[in-house]
């Protein structure tokens, strides 16, 4: 009796390992298909053909490239050899577009934030259009879901405007809230 129950333990261990792995590796392909989307001016659902696609013609697990993408600055020659193969995949986009992406992404970081401290303060992530941009602001979670409730707004650093897409509404010394021009 106590065989069965050793071995059934064993199954159910393997089994929540199985799983585990199968969570760490779907999190990697996120990761990855959002740096892929960055880097290359992709949406999401492009980053993750060009993922897919150049795994498949490599004969690369997908998790496995997902990996190399998220741990390196540089693009893995796997992912660089399929869009030379398929060039159609690069569709240029502007830097307005970038930008407006990438806040937009920001905006849902801190959303997911505030969902967190539920009625809490805290520091925000400055939601402009600079990728690299890890600043934070001091906004209360009750002002910045009243800022997001208007979906042409956000709220970033004094001097992180970009004044080519977008215009100061109002700023207090702390934050400033702008306001995306339309086309």
């Amino acid at each position: 009796m106590e065989t069965t129950q050793s071995s059934e333990g064993d199954f159910w261990r393997e089994r929540a390992e199985q799983l585990e792995g199968a969570l760490d590796s779907r999190i990697t392909i996120e990761q990855a298909k959002g740096v892929l989307a960055e880097r290359l001016g992709l949406d999401i659902d492009g980053a993750f053909s060009v993922l897919r696609g150049a795994a498949r013609s490599d004969r690369v697990k997908l998790h496995e490239l997902a990996r190399a993408v998220v741990a390196s600055n540089e693009t893995p020659v796997t992912i660089i050899r399929f869009l030379a193969r398929h060039p159609s995949f690069l569709r240029a986009s502007s830097r307005d577009e970038r930008a407006v992406r990438t806040e937009q992404f920001f905006r849902r970081v801190n959303e997911t934030m505030r969902g967190e401290l539920g009625n809490g303060d805290g520091q925000f992530l400055c939601e402009c259009g600079n990728i690299a941009c890890n600043e934070r602001l001091a906004l209360s979670a009750e002002d910045l879901r009243v800022l997001h409730s208007a979906d042409d707004l956000f709220a970033i650093l004094p001097g992180h405007e970009i004044p080519e897409i977008e215009t100061v509404v109002t700023h207090n010394g702390y934050y400033a809230i702008v306001q995306k021009r339309v086309g």
